[in-house]
């Protein structure tokens, strides 16, 4: 009897979070179109919100101090599930463009939404797209926005951090932004890797303190800082998800 009232809650959920993910995704199209930019952001947040109230997720927040208003900057965030993204853009108070993979545009609604949105789809197995994609976030951050990378480049198979790609650490070379480490506990319970099935919990965010980078770095100086960050995301996480390596690509 447990589980079937366990099965019908979690049918209401997803009820919820369709419908709202289905209204706000169709709001952001409409804003796409029009190009009411900053306005994407606001429901964005809202969305996203909403979405972690539908699915029982609450979000413990720490280091909230170390954001700064009308600062621009660089987020590399540790990735273990598709609820990382609403819970950043529901806990940061700032307008951020994500760098996510292309192929996430054929969901329907929230696909759809990403493509007609300021954020940035890149394809990793492309080169020059994904430096176009850099090259877009250089810009973006020069022009006010800031920018969010999971630097992994993909979500953890086993809720461990992985390996670090370079991409995160060549845009701040690049764009001499300030970067702050974020490292998330827990989501991976909330929905892990390859199922469809979510479940209510709580999930840790730990922001740590920003990095002012030497601007225009060479790659040793880029690799340093991506051992250093890796080093201060795998150092707030629990035991269960640091990483077992330490290696970079």
């Amino acid at each position: 009897m447990k589980d079937v009232i366990s099965f019908i809650a979690f049918l209401c959920r997803v009820f919820l979070i369709v419908t709202s993910t289905v209204f706000y995704a169709s709001l952001s199209l409409i804003l796409g179109f029009s190009g009411m930019r900053s306005a994407y952001f606001i429901f964005a947040r809202q969305w996203s919100s909403v979405l972690l109230k539908c699915a029982g997720v609450k979000i413990h927040k720490q280091g909230m101090e170390h954001l700064h208003p009308m600062q621009r900057r660089i987020y590399v965030v540790n990735h273990t599930s598709y609820f990382d993204i609403p819970i950043i853009l529901a806990s940061i108070p700032d307008n951020v463009r994500i760098m996510y993979r292309k192929n996430l545009e054929r969901i329907p609604f929230m696909g759809w939404s990403l493509a007609a949105s300021p954020y940035i789809g890149i394809q990793r197995e492309h080169a020059r797209n994904a430096m176009r994609g850099i090259d877009e976030a250089v810009n973006s951050v020069s022009n006010g926005e800031s920018v969010v990378i999971f630097a992994e480049g993909t979500r953890s198979k086993d809720g461990r951090l992985g390996p670090f790609k370079r991409g995160a650490f060549l845009l701040t070379s690049r764009s001499g932004k300030q970067l702050i480490p974020i490292a998330i506990a827990g989501a991976q319970t909330i929905m892990p890797k390859d199922q469809l099935r979510f479940y209510p919990g709580t999930v840790s965010m730990t922001i740590l303190p920003p990095i002012e980078p030497l601007q225009e770095m060479n790659r040793d100086q880029e690799a340093a800082l991506q051992q250093t960050v890796h080093d201060m995301i795998n150092a707030a996480l629990p035991p269960n998800m640091q990483s077992r390596v330490k290696e970079f690509s």
